[in-house]
């Protein structure tokens, strides 16, 4: 029997019956890691109902034409925005025939290179991670980066907000109080999900989260099956939802990964001191 070192429970939301495409990796690469991993979505996505999808098309039909000449800003105000538009294939189609008034911007490092390569996969651009407009300091602060949309905005910019449905939509609020022309593109939602077992070895227990939501589970899962969370180790490259989870969890601590690269996090996690 292989020889193990510490659990990473992996909380990233799957689609449907596949999982994560980062949780996979995860899970195949712990063994050289010597990390247990286990897959424990804490929600389950899908694509909006066929309605609310014509009802999107729409709302981007009234406030663009085609032949419009004024600059577009597509943005991920989600990780998981880039995977449900490349599911979205009428909205794929209806970018395709804006390609050369497009601009983008993303929430974070990690979802901009996802962002990249989901448009070069639906061959709607071909856009590097670095041509992506992020927030400067602060991953995943939806007010960092509208300022930083703002900032950059040429005169009547529409910015077409990818999100999920029932998220606040910091982005899309920060940049109407600026005055920006905002379009909110609510694609996908999520069903919550409960973690449905916890590690039964001593080990130490990281936990892998990419939103508020996943926190609360993974707490509600401990609680329920009467583990401390103070023992968690929560894992992430984004520093504001760290220092979130620490706060809600007293005694729990924090490591912070780089990116979300399958071998760094466990590199990272292999080699914790505490």
């Amino acid at each position: 029997m292989a020889v193990e070192i510490a659990n990473l429970i992996v909380t990233l939301p799957s689609w449907g019956v596949s999982d994560h495409p980062l949780a996979d990796a995860l899970a195949k690469a712990g063994p050289k890691f010597w990390v247990n991993v286990q897959k424990s979505p804490m929600k389950m996505l899908q694509l909006t109902n066929d309605a609310r999808q014509r009802a999107t098309l729409r709302e981007l039909a009234d406030w663009d034409e085609v032949k419009d000449s004024r600059a577009l800003n597509l943005i991920a105000a989600n990780p998981e925005s880039p995977e449900a538009f490349a599911k979205f294939d009428d909205l794929v189609l209806a970018i395709k025939l804006r390609v050369q008034r497009l601009k983008y911007s993303a929430c974070d490092d990690d979802t901009a290179l996802a962002f990249s390569e989901v448009l070069r996969a639906c061959d709607v651009d071909k856009v590097g991670p670095q041509e992506i407009v992020i927030p400067a300091k602060i991953p995943g602060s939806g007010m960092e980066l509208a300022k930083r949309i703002t900032e950059r905005a040429e005169d009547n910019e529409l910015c077409l907000v990818l999100e999920e449905v029932d998220e606040s939509g910091t982005v899309a609020k920060q940049l109407i109080a600026a005055r920006q022309r905002v379009v909110r593109l609510p694609i996908f939602g999520g069903v919550k999900q409960t973690l449905e077992k916890t590690p039964e070895n001593d080990l130490p227990i990281y936990v892998l989260i990419n939103d508020v939501s996943s926190v609360s589970g993974v707490t509600e899962g401990f609680n329920r099956a009467a583990k401390n969370t103070a023992d968690i180790v929560w894992v992430s490259s984004n520093h504001g939802l760290l220092t979130y989870a620490v706060k809600k969890c007293s005694g729990s601590r924090s490591l912070e990964v780089p990116s979300l690269n399958a071998e760094e996090i466990l590199n990272k996690i292999s080699t914790d001191s505490g």
